[in-house]
């Protein structure tokens, strides 16, 4: 059962603004100007809802709050203050020496408590290294948890089965097309990276911060999903080959429905034929199978051996509409890139189980394959996002957008989020935007301006 998000509350963000706004259908598009407050809101509901809750302790609110089949689920600023105040030091063994003592001195000084001070917020600055990234490194549940700590994963627990969906964000502040070499500035990669599992997307099945997948990770889920195909072919086309020989024993063969040839196109006889790997038929056995179906689709097959062959296309016939359903989400991936991005065809060869990107203006014959870098800012973003969405093997996302309209054109703005909310795959959508191009489609009833979710409270008020 998709999870039915009712309402979502931040309150006294910075001592005094309550943020509550309903969703409808799972999706609320949120407008407001820049500094309005809109993409504060959006990351602690981020951080919330994928169960980051230590990382929350950077941002200053009463409490937090997320109202989810009709039950509500809240956690208070001053209990994880109380529950994080001892950090899991392990992280720190990935960073370089000099970057480790830096941080361990700032920690000793205020003897593990998380509170943000000014102090971690600079170094957070002066190594590159976002603040909520660095408090997510350090908040490591505890294999045994006891107290307090066992209670709020517990909680993060029961949150996250209630959701039943990957938490998909795509945040603001950095873009795909830097990767996390440039990001990390002034700290070793391979050391940062090393005991980090979130970083990788088959490994975090909770949730998944976008700008984390960058162009090396598009090719390496592309390249899986590619392998998974051949491989299911490979193995399934084997198989099949043995069962013929049973029908052969059993003269299975003699109750062919050969009239299912004749609405059979020969170039679809031809696509099906070349699907079978050279390990299992030879070209020349291919050539002598294609004669033999197409004569047989015209008048009824005189023999056992033409009936045998008949009978072996069929089965190889029933095993492509299988494998057709099997290449959906990358056949869907290649035709949606392309309706993007005009001017380049994403291609799938089902026979060979290749991808390739050319350009639209030339000839199958001088086509140049275009590298997955070689793309723009705004290509990147949307390749990015349905690579992942299409092919990283996740059934339910639950995907939250800050600024969506960034490197995306006028006609792009208006399709992007319609395209994403109206996947299968799609539990619900959240945006932040100050651009009217974003829901100027069928999301309109969802869109409303952040004022209209906005409360000022005083010190006194203890709602």
């Amino acid at each position: 059962m998709n999870p039915n998000i009712q309402h979502l509350t931040v309150a006294r963000l910075h001592g005094k603004t309550t943020i509550s706004a309903k969703l409808v259908d799972n999706t609320l598009i949120i407008v407001g100007e820049n500094g309005s407050g809109k993409t504060t809101f959006l990351r602690i509901i981020f951080h919330f809802l994928s169960g980051k809750w230590a990382s929350l302790i950077q941002f200053k609110f009463e409490y937090v709050s997320a109202v989810i089949n009709g039950k509500e689920y809240r956690v208070t600023h001053e209990h994880l203050q109380r529950v994080f105040k001892t950090p899991d030091r392990n992280f720190l063994a990935t960073l370089q020496p000099s970057v480790r003592r830096s941080l361990m001195e700032i920690l000793s000084r205020q003897h593990g408590d998380l509170s943000v001070p000014g102090e971690l917020e600079q170094w957070s600055a002066n190594y590159g290294i976002p603040l909520d990234a660095l408090l997510s490194e350090l908040d490591q549940f505890d294999e045994n948890p006891r107290g307090p700590r066992k209670n709020v994963q517990e909680s993060v627990s029961a949150l996250r089965s209630e959701l039943n969906a990957q938490i998909l964000y795509l945040p603001t502040y950095r873009r795909i097309e830097r990767e996390l070499g440039s990001i990390f500035e002034g700290v070793e990669l391979p050391d940062l990276r090393r005991n980090r599992p979130r970083l990788r997307p088959s490994q975090a099945p909770a949730f998944i911060e976008l700008v984390e997948f960058g162009m090396g990770d598009v090719k390496r889920a592309i390249q899986d999903a590619l392998s998974g195909l051949e491989r299911f072919a490979r193995e399934n086309l084997t198989s099949l080959t043995f069962r013929n020989l049973g029908d052969v024993v059993d003269r299975q063969y003699d109750k062919v429905e050969i009239s299912e040839l004749a609405s059979v196109s020969e170039s679809a006889v031809r696509s099906v034929i070349d699907r079978v790997p050279e390990s299992i038929l030879t070209w020349e056995q291919k050539s002598k199978l294609l004669s033999v179906i197409n004569a047989a689709r015209k008048t009824p097959p005189p023999d056992d051996y033409s009936k045998i062959i008949c009978n072996y296309f069929l089965n190889l016939l029933h095993f492509q509409d299988v494998m057709q359903n099997r290449e959906s989400a990358i056949t869907t991936f290649c035709s949606l890139c392309s309706e993007y991005i005009r001017d380049k065809r994403f291609k799938y060869d089902r026979s060979q189980f290749a991808f390739r990107i050319v350009p639209t203006e030339q000839s199958t014959s001088t086509e140049t394959d275009i590298p997955l870098s070689e793309l723009s800012s705004g290509e990147k973003q949307i390749v990015s996002l349905f690579s992942h969405l299409y092919l990283s093997g996740t059934k339910s996302f639950f995907v939250l957008i800050d600024e969506p309209e960034l490197s995306l054109s006028v006609p792009w703005q208006r399709r992007f989020l319609q395209d994403i909310r109206s996947g299968d795959f799609c539990s619900g959508l959240i945006a932040v935007t100050h651009s009217p191009f974003i829901f100027e489609n069928e999301l309109r009833p969802y869109a409303h301006s952040l004022g209209e979710f906005i409360s000022l409270q005083t010190p006194d008020d203890n709602r």
